[in-house]
């Protein structure tokens, strides 16, 4: 299993950079005293990244496929650097792959028709071999991406209008 890059000692009365900070680029300076008015949300942020993709779950359901569904889900999702960023963690899974491909089918419908998931759409996953922890996981996942997509989205409108 590959492990989410090291982060470097955080600066003396510092935070370390976190995944929001690396997409952001340059753009994080613009916005990094808002931030630091909500330490939770960010360590929280990166702990639910970190657990999504380190975690039991990524290792049962299979980290790259988490991050070939981030990958895509960020991309539907309109955040081509999220999907960069998901893309430049280094793995690549396996072509044919049947999980893989339910869960990128799941992960599409949840992004362009979330109304529309039914019973069958989890059903598929099961079908495919995935427990029910393994769908919550995976539904943790695409719900996180989306997140981080909003919350990158407001963080780039804040800085934009104070840069």
């Amino acid at each position: 299993m590959t492990e989410a890059p090291a982060l470097e000692d955080p600066p003396p009365g510092g935070r370390h950079a976190d995944v929001i900070d690396a997409v952001l680029g340059a753009r994080a300076d613009e916005v990094r005293a808002l931030r630091a008015t909500r330490p939770a949300v960010v360590e929280h942020t990166q702990g639910v990244y970190e657990a999504l993709l380190n975690g039991p779950g990524a290792a049962a359901v299979g980290r790259e496929r988490l991050i070939a569904a981030a990958v895509a889900v960020a991309e539907l999702a309109g955040a081509p650097e999220l999907a960069a960023h998901y893309s430049g963690l280094g793995t690549v899974p396996a072509e044919g792959d049947p999980v893989l491909a339910a869960i990128l089918r799941h992960a599409a419908r949840v992004t362009s028709a979330p109304a529309a998931i039914t019973r069958a759409d989890i059903d598929a996953l099961s079908a495919v071999g995935l427990s029910e922890r393994d769908i919550v996981t995976v539904a943790q996942l695409i719900g996180f991406v989306h997140y981080q997509v909003r919350l990158l989205a407001g963080l780039t409108l804040i800085g934009a209008e104070h840069g």
